[in-house]
């Protein structure tokens, strides 16, 4: 037999090998894959293919530094090898080494100009590298195929999105509606993308098309996010259904408990949001974030001992968390500890002097301490850094009322209604001043419409009273006082009430 039929043969049988390793790689057998890719290392003429193809390998097993280094010495015996310069781009992705990805598929597409994964693989890192511009430039040969996948349409939208293109944006939803299976997880992608970019009319079409293949066949994980993206489009009664569906499926799941006590929030109902929370809390005891969302309904609900005992563990877990211990500041306020509230509310400020609620927050428990000089002062600067608040405006009128500078009291409060009409105990103050300078028409003004405004108000109610005395209307007079009393008695019973709620069994 001549050399050269012999060489022809061994080439072949090399060859064979590489397809063999091929196959058995597309079949799931890695281990015989494996080993037929090294019998070709021995050629040198299918070498490279025996190296690339171990690189792809060494890739599905996640084993991404053997992968590359597999890939590599491919390459450098031969530097045309498309598939493995592809391969090797992927390898570079998937560990976010997104700069070498993107030299890699930029001298594969050198190499071959037409080859679309490439091109669509350099797309994507050059949106994940925030060049969207860029990345609309590459796509721009392949765009029709691209408008026929979920995966692509994801990627052009947060280009367009991020670039502040809504009308392309727009037209990628009629795309989407036209894919013929896109998967569940991409659908709520796009969806929670439109929604990120105050598109809420197309948002919600994607989420409807999406609800009813994950409703057909839920997971818990599925339709807890169902729920959670129409919680975020304002769907409460979508939002709930699919929330107690995924509890259903997965009775352990804590976070249902916590979308579903979102939920309830949002529909103002804050005793089955502290339910939810309650029953979050038993399943994950030490969790911060439940313990925060907890102690904040105790705290809306009075229930102000329970709220301390969560919130000030939720800060004992978390102490850099600044928003918990605001909020364990607000409890301590409403616990009547003044001087731990302060102490607390100290701290933030000094870590952001110039935050107008910190100064406002600050202020506001010096005035309940009777600290109003610290108090005034702390009002003014929370003022000068933000003129428009409510509160701090208020607090600092309270603040001048009570040192006897009812002049300046009476400017604040008037400037306050002036920029919030609706605010009820501006009224009453503002009424109780005028009584004691017996301006009683004006008085009777502001009390009046602070009733209206606030039938609950016991102070309403009260001062109402003692300016209808002051004018002999005794009988209205005792209408008023009556009403006071019995609105006192109520809330003192709702509160008692309320107290008991979370007492243990």
């Amino acid at each position: 037999m001549c050399l050269v039929l012999i060489i022809s043969r061994l080439l072949a049988a090399q060859i064979n090998h590489i397809q063999s390793a091929a196959r058995l790689l597309n079949e799931g057998q890695v281990v015989r894959a494996e080993a037929e890719a090294r019998q070709a290392l021995q050629s040198p003429n299918t070498r490279p293919l025996a190296l690339a193809m171990l690189g792809t390998i060494r890739l599905q097993q996640g084993k991404y530094n053997e992968s590359t280094n597999f890939l590599t010495q491919a390459l450098a015996l031969n530097p045309n090898l498309i598939g493995a310069r592809t391969t090797l781009g992927d390898a570079y992705l998937v560990q976010g080494k997104l700069q070498l990805a993107e030299n890699t598929f930029r001298e594969t597409l050198k190499l071959e100009p037409s080859n679309f994964n490439a091109r669509f693989d350099l797309v994507k890192v050059e949106t994940s590298l925030g060049k969207f511009q860029d990345s609309l430039e590459t796509a721009r040969p392949i765009l029709p195929r691209l408008l026929k996948s979920d995966e692509s349409i994801l990627v052009l939208a947060t280009d367009y999105g991020a670039l502040g293109n809504k009308e392309e944006l727009r037209n990628l939803v009629e795309d989407w509606q036209r894919l013929p299976e896109p998967t569940n997880e991409s659908s709520l992608a796009f969806s929670e993308l439109l929604k990120f970019y105050e598109m809420k009319e197309e948002a919600r079409d994607i989420l409807d098309l999406a609800e009813t293949r994950i409703a057909a066949h839920p997971t818990s994980a599925l339709a807890l996010r169902l729920g959670n993206d129409y919680l975020g489009l304002g769907v409460l009664a979508r939002a709930e259904r699919y929330s107690n569906l995924a509890l259903s499926l997965a009775p352990d799941c804590t976070a249902c408990y916590e979308t579903l006590a979102q939920i309830a929030e949002k529909q103002d109902d804050s005793e089955k949001a502290l339910a939810y929370l309650v029953a979050a809390k038993k399943q994950d005891p030490e969790n911060p974030e439940i313990l925060f969302e907890f102690g904040k309904a105790c705290l809306k609900r009075n229930l102000v001992d329970d709220a301390l005992g969560a919130l000030t563990k939720a800060v004992t877990l978390k102490p850099d968390q600044d928003s918990y211990v605001y909020v364990l500041g607000s409890a301590n306020v409403a616990h009547n500890n003044l001087p731990g509230a302060a102490k607390l509310f100290g701290q933030l400020l000094q870590k952001h002097p110039h935050d107008a609620v910190l100064n406002y927050a600050l202020g506001a428990v010096y005035y309940l301490q009777g600290k109003y000089a610290d108090s005034e002062a702390s009002l003014k600067q929370s003022l000068a850094i933000q003129p428009d608040q409510i509160a701090a405006s208020y607090y600092l009128g309270l603040t001048y009322e009570a040192t006897g500078n009812e002049e300046h009291a009476i400017t604040v409060f008037r400037g306050l209604l002036s920029r919030d009409p609706q605010h009820a105990a501006s009224y009453v103050k503002l009424g109780g001043i005028l009584i004691r300078k017996h301006e009683y028409d004006e008085a009777r003004q502001d009390l009046e419409r602070a009733v209206s405004l606030d039938p609950e108000s016991v102070e309403a109610h009260y001062q109402l009273g003692v300016l209808l005395r002051r004018l002999g209307k005794n009988e209205e007079a005792e209408t008023q006082f009556a009403q006071s009393r019995k609105l006192e008695a109520e809330q003192r019973e709702q509160k008692d009430l309320r107290l008991r709620l979370l007492l243990p069994d």
